[in-house]
């Protein structure tokens, strides 16, 4: 079976159908256009004449409407068929009393009972079908009258009176049984209406219950039972809206008399009364949820009032009673601190003004302390400088007015800084003119330790620039050379004993060769005897004179030349 082959039968079967649905279309209107043809001489009236073939064009009109039978074309065959169903009655009814009972009047009754068949079937399924049916009923009938009094007699008007008023009055007030509920359903609205107008009061509190009512209004009648449901919505809503308010009620005049409470303690209005206020215009704008936050909110400020503002303000005065009228560096910041707690008291926020301001007159108790503190510092110093020699105070008077300015400033810290940096450099100059003095009493002593020749005399020179600062009063200078000199001159005696070690030890070596070259026979005169002499002399000179690097260069030598004796031996 090819892929398409289902589409295509159902294309080849609906196009049979349509072809089947052209061809009755031309009989009908083919029909239609030979009865007009035939009546054209006819005497008859103009209703009877063009009635039929009204009727053979409309059906016409209406066949494909059976080919898609859907919910509009069910629709549309119904009411027709209502409509179309009492003339041709009438037709019939007419042709029976001019002609008598024939096939074709029971064929055009056959039609109608057709007709009126399908139209029940089709407009029963409820209360609106039932009656749309009986109005196009009602339509049909008034088309089928005209038919009976230009054409019959009177009683032929009875023969279709009473098929009409069976087959719509019945139709047309028929009922869906729904009546108590829609008559309870309009009770409960009544009176949930008036419940909400009476709760409303100007305000837009009820927009959601009027909603459902505006709902429950329009589709309770016809579903009254939806209706109903809407209501009792309404009504909880209702319900909600009303427990909402007594509990902002509640929350208003807790918040209200906090307020209150709180405008005695400040003695002003402030941003609480604000936020109440903003509170109540949310509860007429409805915003009940926004009314609460902001009743809240204010009776939480009021509270914080009522709780810090009496503390908050003692502590301010104490604060500036203990800063009085301290300045300097350190107060100052200790004034900004109590200018914030000002501004935080305009701003009602006392709290936050306590929590900084509390801890100022501890504070000024450490500032007066270290202020304190920096004026027995400067008397020290002062004290240090007048025991000073005058050489060495110019630079400690300095610095002590700036320790006096920077303790007017109220800078504290700088002024005990300085002080006692004066002290100490003072101290550090006694102790280096103690230290100084005794290493120049000692000279002699140090002189006679030091080696001869040049070496010396560089030595000595060194010493002489001590005695020099010394001289001038510079002692930290000289003090700090002293202990250059006493450094250098420990590692140079430590080398100058190293080396002289082992010069005694070559030298004792030497003797021991030297005996052993005087067994062997060989003579005083031998190079390398005399070399090795020679650098043992040479080295003892260098290292006596202070030249260790050259006495350690011919001790190297000496000890070649004794290395070249040993192989001999």
């Amino acid at each position: 079976m090819l892929p398409d082959y289902p589409e295509r039968a159902i294309a080849s079967q609906q196009k049979r159908v349509e072809q089947g649905l052209l061809v009755s279309q031309m009989t009908l209107v083919s029909t239609g256009a030979l009865w007009l043809f035939l009546s054209l001489e006819s005497q008859s009236g103009a209703l009877f004449r063009f009635g039929p073939v009204l009727i053979l064009f409309s059906s016409a009109l209406l066949l494909p409407d059976l080919l898609d039978f859907g919910p509009v074309e069910k629709t549309r065959i119904s009411t027709a068929s209502c409509i179309l169903w009492p003339p041709i009655l009438a037709f019939s009814e007419v042709s029976r009393v001019d002609e008598g009972i024939s096939i074709g009047i029971i064929l055009l009754i056959f039609v109608a009972l057709i007709l009126f068949l399908s139209s029940v079937r089709i407009l029963s399924s409820d209360v609106k079908s039932r009656r749309w049916r009986g109005l196009s009923t009602s339509l049909g009938f008034g088309l089928a009258v005209p038919i009976i009094l230009a054409n019959s007699n009177i009683e032929s008007l009875y023969v279709i009176a009473a098929p009409a008023l069976i087959s719509t009055v019945p139709a047309i007030l028929s009922k869906d049984g729904l009546e108590e509920e829609r008559k309870f359903f309009a009770s409960r609205l009544k009176e949930v209406e008036f419940r909400i107008l009476d709760i409303q009061s100007g305000t837009t509190l009820m927009q959601q219950p009027n909603s459902l009512l505006k709902t429950a209004r329009e589709e309770g009648w016809t579903d009254p039972e939806m209706g109903l449901n809407l209501i009792k919505e309404a009504e909880r809503e209702t319900d909600r809206i009303e427990s909402y308010l007594e509990d902002l009620q509640e929350i208003r005049l807790q918040a209200e008399d906090s307020i209150s409470r709180s405008e005695k303690i400040v003695g002003r209005t402030g941003k609480s009364r604000i936020y109440f206020e903003n509170a109540l215009e949310e509860v007429e704008n409805g915003s009940l949820r926004s009314a609460e936050e902001k009743f809240r909110k204010a009776k939480s400020m009021s509270e914080v009032l009522v709780k810090y503002w009496k503390n908050a303000m003692d502590a301010i005065s104490k604060a500036e009673e203990s800063i009085g009228s301290h300045d300097g560096h350190i107060v100052h910041g200790l004034s900004a601190t109590l200018d914030a707690a000002k501004k935080a008291i305009k701003q009602e926020d006392p709290q936050y003004a306590l929590s900084i301001v509390s801890e100022i007159p501890s504070q000024m108790g450490v500032v007066e302390d270290l202020i304190h503190k920096a004026e027995i510092s400067i008397l020290e110093a002062k004290n240090a400088i007048n025991g000073a020699e005058e050489g060495t105070t110019q630079d400690a008077r300095d610095r002590l007015e700036e320790a006096k300015e920077a303790n007017s400033l109220g800078n504290a810290s700088m002024a005990i800084g300085l002080a006692e940096g004066i002290i100490r450099s003072i101290r550090r100059a006694s102790v280096a003119k103690t230290s100084v003095q005794r290493a120049l009493r000692q000279r002699k002593i140090i002189e006679k330790e030091l080696p001869s020749g040049d070496e010396g005399s560089k030595w000595i020179e060194r010493i002489d620039e001590i005695e020099d600062l010394a001289t001038v009063g510079k002692w930290i200078e000289a003090s700090e050379m002293l202990d250059s000199v006493t450094s250098d001159f420990e590692e140079f005696s430590s080398s100058v004993e190293e080396a002289r070690e082992m010069l005694n030890f070559l030298n004792d070596d030497w003797k021991k060769l030297r005996n052993k070259l005087e067994s062997s026979g060989t003579p005083p005169d031998n190079p390398m005897r005399i070399r090795s002499e020679k650098c043992l002399i040479d080295s003892d000179r260098a290292i006596s004179e202070g030249r260790v690097d050259d006495g350690l260069r011919y001790l190297s030598d000496a000890d070649s030349a004794m290395e070249s004796l040993r192989r001999i031996v």
